[in-house]
């Protein structure tokens, strides 16, 4: 009776917790800790300054937070590749260790010399745009990174979209033109379902899922004919900006202008096992090594929507 009592305490007792807790942190081996609002509080913090472009406005803001970095190491968190950070609306930044280890970061508790609401605290980067920043953090899963496999196929976006069908009857996004994800999914990476890596021209890279994350977005064409992408699933702010470069399994597709950088993403998707090399294979009717400094052209596409590039 007293074991069955004891253990009833211990259900009370940590239920209670997680109802109280502000902050949930699991690690590799999917335990759990949680901390509450009052303990964050008593952390020592530090003073940081951000500077942001909002609507065409300089905006300067003063914060106190917690060192994210001592924090981690200070409670033994810190045997990880990737840490993920999600906000209790799902927003969601995915960084590997390595990144993290050149990122000065806070949990941000106060603004303007006053303690923020508990469902505001934040984590920023003030060195990085606003979009690596995790407002309303309520999650972070430390985890072992999964090294994205090298593409067997890069096709040249600029060529495939002759298989795609540019639209602007798109709900909701019917005031836009832009390619259906959903089409991309069936014609470009022939497949119904998996994990779709996304990668911007400055380097920004992302991870989502379809169909849980992009049913039914959109990669809309800018004024400027970048891609930008929009969900109606995910926040507004994980839109991604000047997408050069989309994978979803062993098919890849890059900006035909981004082609000469092609050697930035071996690190940044981690293709341990390949050497840049300064040779691809163009694949037509048959297989041919080509220089990677005789394919881009900036007067001409010299690629079909049939025609794909092989790493070597």
């Amino acid at each position: 009776m007293m074991k069955a009592y004891s253990v009833i305490l211990l259900l009370i007792v940590f239920t209670a917790l997680l109802q109280a807790a502000c902050l949930e942190v699991y690690s590799i081996t999917n335990d759990a800790d949680f901390y509450t609002y009052s303990q964050l509080k008593k952390e020592k913090m530090e003073n940081f300054t951000t500077e942001r472009n909002k609507n065409g406005k300089q905006i300067i803001e003063n914060w106190s937070g917690i060192s994210f970095k001592k924090w981690l190491i200070k409670n033994d968190y810190y045997k990880f590749e990737s840490i993920r950070l999600e906000s209790s609306d799902n927003y969601m930044m995915r960084f590997h260790k390595s990144e993290l280890d050149t990122m000065t970061g806070f949990i941000a508790l106060k603004k303007d010399g006053a303690f923020i609401d508990s469902t505001e605290i934040r984590v920023i980067f003030p060195m990085h745009r606003d979009m690596y920043w995790v407002r309303g953090i309520r999650y972070i899963y430390l985890e072992d990174f999964n090294p994205i496999p090298p593409p067997r196929q890069i096709f040249v976006w600029d060529a495939i979209t002759q298989k795609l069908s540019l639209r602007t009857d798109i709900e909701p996004f019917s005031d836009i033109p832009g390619y259906d994800f959903d089409e991309i999914m069936e014609k470009v990476f022939y497949t119904d379902s998996g994990s779709v890596i996304l990668v911007s021209r400055d380097g920004l890279k992302t991870r989502l899922e379809y169909p849980k994350h992009l049913k039914d977005s959109v990669l809309e064409v800018t004024d400027d004919n970048t891609l930008k992408l929009r969900s109606l699933i995910i926040p507004p702010g994980m839109w991604l900006k000047d997408i050069v470069y989309l994978q979803c399994g062993p098919y890849a597709a890059i900006r035909y202008d981004f082609l000469y950088r092609l050697h930035s993403l071996y690190q940044s998707l981690q293709w341990n096992d390949l050497k840049p090399t300064d040779n691809l294979i163009k694949v037509s009717a048959q297989k041919q090594s080509v220089p990677l400094e005789s394919l881009y052209q900036p007067d001409s596409i010299p690629f079909t929507p049939d025609e794909w590039l092989e790493l070597q």
